[in-house]
C-alpha cells in the first residue's frame, strides 16, 4: 500500500485537478447511467399503468427529457472521462520517465554496477507503463462505484429504506470485499509474473548478446531451455491470474444477481403493501440493475495491481533526491590531487583481499605505472579511483581545485573493454565533448592514428557502427577509445594497456601522443610493456601475496629488474 500511495502522491504533486476531474466526469456518467435506467423503467410502467387505465392524457414531456439528458450524459461522460484520465496518465508517465532518467544520470558507478544490462532500460519502459493501472483500472473504477452506489443507497432510501439498505448493503458488500480479495491475490501473483517477465527479458538479452560465447561453451541449448522454462511459468501463472479472473468475475455476476433479486423481491412486497406503486418498483429495479454494470472493471485492475506494486518498488528509488556531497578541500599543486590511505579491498567478505594496505598520492603532472602479474589487482585499482569499486576499509580522497571558468576537472577511464554504440563515429567520438568543432575532431583522428581508416570508409566519420562498435577492428576500436579521451581532454588518465591491440609503428605514435597530452595532468595507467612504462615517472608493483611497493625511476637497478619482466 506504501508504494501505491507514493505513486499517487507522484501523481497528485502535478496532476491533482485532472485527477478529480477524471474521478468527478467518470461518477457523473455512472449516475447519468443509473437515472436513464431508473427513469425509463419508471416510464415504462407508468406507460403501461395509463394504457391499461384508459387515461386518455398522458405527460411524455419531462420523462422523454430526462431519459434524453440523462443519455447524452451518460455518452459525454463516458468519452470524456476516457479523454482526461489517459491524457492525464500519458503525461504524468511521460514526465516520470523524465525524473527516472534523471534518477539513473544521477547514479553512482558504485551504484550503476549492480545494474545488468538492460535492468534499467525496463526501469524506464515497462516498469512506468505498468504505473498506469494504479490510477485508470484500480482508483477510477473502484472510487466511482463506491460513490455512486451511496449515492443510490441515498436515493432510493427516500422511496423504501428496506429495499435501499438491502440491495444498495449487497452492492456495497460486492465492492469492499470482493476487490479486497482480489488485491491479495493479484499482489501474490502479479509480483511473480512481474519477477518471472524480467527474468525472461534477460535471458534473452543474454541469448542475442552472447551468442558466440555460449556456443563456444557448449551452453546455447541451456540457455534456450531457461528461456522456455521461464516463458512456460510466465504462462501457468498467467493462466492461475485468468482463473482468479473468471472466480472473480462470477462472484460480482452473482452480486449483482442477488441485489437484483432482493430489488425484486422486497419491491414486490412493498408493491402488495401498497408501499410502492408499480412504476416506482420498476424504477428501483432498473437502477440497481445500472449499478452491477460498475463492478465489472474493478476485479481485474485489482488483480493486475500486484505488477503495478513491483514496478513501483523498482522505481521509486531511482527517484530518491541524491545525497549532497560535501565540497572538497581545495589543495596546493595543481587541479587534481589523488591520495589513497591503507586502501583494502575484497570482492566478498570472504575472499582474500585483492588489494592490501596500499597508500600512494598522485597529483598534476605526475604520472605512475603499475604493474604485476595478471590477478594481482591493477585493474581493480583503476576501478576503485575511478569510483566503479568501493574500498572495505582505508580512504581515497580525489582533491581538486576548479578552474577560474568554473569548469571541474575531469576524470577519463580506459578500460580493457571498448565502449562503442550504435552510432555514427562522429557520435562515438563526440560522447564527452559535444560541442567540439570539427578542427579539433581532426585533430585527435590524427593524433590516434584514425585518418587513413577514415578516409577509407564510404560514409568517412558519418558511418555508422553496428552493436557495440562492429565493423571496427579490436585496434580501431581502442584508437577510436583513445581519440574519445583526447577529445574530452581529462586532469585525471586512467588507462587500463592503452596500446594493446595496436602494431608496434601505431603504438609508438599513440605513446608519444599520449606523453604530450598527459604532461601536465595526473596519470594512472595498467601496463605489461617496456614501452608503456617509459611514461612512468615511478612504478606501482603489485604481486599477489606480497605488500605493494613502489619503484622509483632513479633506482636504476630496480627499475630495469621491474620492467625485464615486461613485454
Amino acid at each position: 500500500m506504501k508504494t501505491i500511495f507514493a505513486v499517487l502522491r507522484l501523481y497528485w504533486q502535478h496532476y491533482p485537478g485532472w485527477l478529480l476531474a477524471g474521478i468527478g466526469i467518470a461518477y457523473v456518467a455512472a449516475i447519468a447511467s443509473i437515472i436513464l435506467m431508473a427513469t425509463a423503467g419508471w416510464f415504462l410502467g407508468a406507460t403501461a399503468l395509463a394504457g391499461l387505465s384508459g387515461a386518455v392524457a398522458f405527460n411524455t414531456v419531462y420523462p422523454g427529457f430526462l431519459i434524453r439528458t440523462a443519455a447524452l450524459a451518460r455518452m459525454a461522460g463516458k468519452y470524456g472521462e476516457r479523454v482526461i484520465t489517459h491524457d492525464a496518465t500519458f503525461r504524468f508517465l511521460a514526465r516520470l520517465r523524465l525524473y527516472v532518467f534523471d534518477g539513473i544520470s544521477r547514479l553512482s558507478f558504485r551504484k550503476l554496477r549492480d545494474y545488468r544490462s538492460g535492468e534499467l532500460l525496463a526501469r524506464l519502459t515497462a516498469d512506468i507503463d505498468a504505473l498506469d493501472g494504479i490510477y485508470l483500472r484500480v482508483i477510477l473504477p473502484l472510487s466511482t462505484a463506491l460513490l455512486a452506489c451511496l449515492a443510490l443507497i441515498f436515493i432510493l432510501h427516500g422511496f423504501h429504506a428496506i429495499l435501499a439498505f438491502v440491495a444498495g448493503g449487497i452492492l456495497l458488500a460486492a465492492i469492499l470485499i470482493l476487490p479486497t480479495q482480489a488485491g491479495r491475490i493479484g499482489v501474490k501473483l502479479g509480483r511473480r509474473i512481474a519477477f518471472t517477465s524480467e527474468a525472461l527479458r534477460l535471458r534473452y538479452i543474454d541469448l542475442l548478446r552472447g551468442q558466440m560465447e555460449l556456443v563456444m561453451a557448449g551452453r546455447l541449448s541451456d540457455q534456450v531451455s531457461s528461456i522456455t522454462k521461464a516463458a512456460s511459468k510466465i504462462r501457468d501463472l498467467q493462466g492461475d491470474l485468468s482463473a482468479h479472473d473468471l472466480r472473480g468475475r462470477a462472484l460480482m455476476t452473482l452480486a449483482g444477481g442477488l441485489a437484483l433479486v432482493a430489488a425484486l423481491l422486497i419491491g414486490a412486497w412493498a408493491y402488495e403493501a401498497g408501499s410502492l406503486s408499480g412504476p416506482m418498483v420498476l424504477l428501483a429495479v432498473l437502477s440497481v440493475f445500472a449499478m452491477t454494470e460498475l463492478l465489472v472493471p474493478i476485479r481485474r485492475g485489482l488483480l493486475d495491481i500486484g505488477r503495478a506494486i513491483y514496478a513501483g518498488q523498482r522505481i521509486l528509488p531511482l527517484l530518491a533526491e541524491p545525497a549532497q556531497e560535501p565540497e572538497p578541500t581545495l589543495e596546493e599543486g595543481g587541479p587534481i590531487s589523488l591520495k589513497l590511505d591503507h586502501v583494502r579491498f575484497a570482492y566478498s567478505q570472504t575472499a582474500s583481499p585483492i588489494i592490501d594496505d596500499l597508500s600512494f598520492s598522485l597529483k598534476s603532472g605526475e604520472s605512475i605505472g603499475v604493474v604485476g602479474g595478471s590477478g594481482a589487482g591493477k585493474s581493480t585499482l583503476l576501478g576503485l579511483v575511478a569510483g566503479l569499486l568501493e574500498a572495505q576499509d582505508g580512504s581515497l580522497l580525489l582533491r581538486y581545485e576548479t578552474y577560474q571558468d568554473g569548469r571541474k576537472p575531469r576524470l577519463g577511464l580506459l578500460t580493457q573493454r571498448t565502449e562503442l554504440f550504435r552510432e555514427s563515429l562522429r557520435d562515438n567520438l563526440c560522447l564527452g565533448a559535444p560541442d567540439a568543432a570539427q578542427d579539433e575532431m581532426d585533430q585527435v583522428i590524427e593524433q590516434a592514428q584514425l585518418a587513413r581508416m577514415i578516409e577509407r570508409l564510404p560514409k568517412g566519420l558519418e558511418q555508422v557502427l553496428g552493436d557495440e562498435g562492429q565493423g571496427l577492428s579490436g585496434g580501431e576500436s581502442r584508437r577510436m577509445a583513445l581519440a574519445r579521451l583526447l577529445l574530452y581532454k581529462p586532469d585525471l588518465w586512467l588507462l587500463d594497456e592503452m596500446t594493446e591491440g595496436l602494431d608496434s609503428n601505431t603504438a609508438k605514435s599513440v605513446l608519444e601522443t599520449l606523453q604530450n597530452a598527459t604532461k601536465d595532468k595526473a596519470l594512472l595507467f595498467v601496463t605489461h610493456k617496456k614501452a608503456e612504462a617509459e611514461l612512468a615517472q615511478r612504478l606501482l608493483v603489485l604481486e599477489e601475496g606480497k605488500a605493494p611497493h613502489f619503484i622509483e625511476r632513479s633506482d636504476k637497478a630496480a627499475w630495469q629488474q621491474v620492467t625485464a619482466n615486461l613485454r
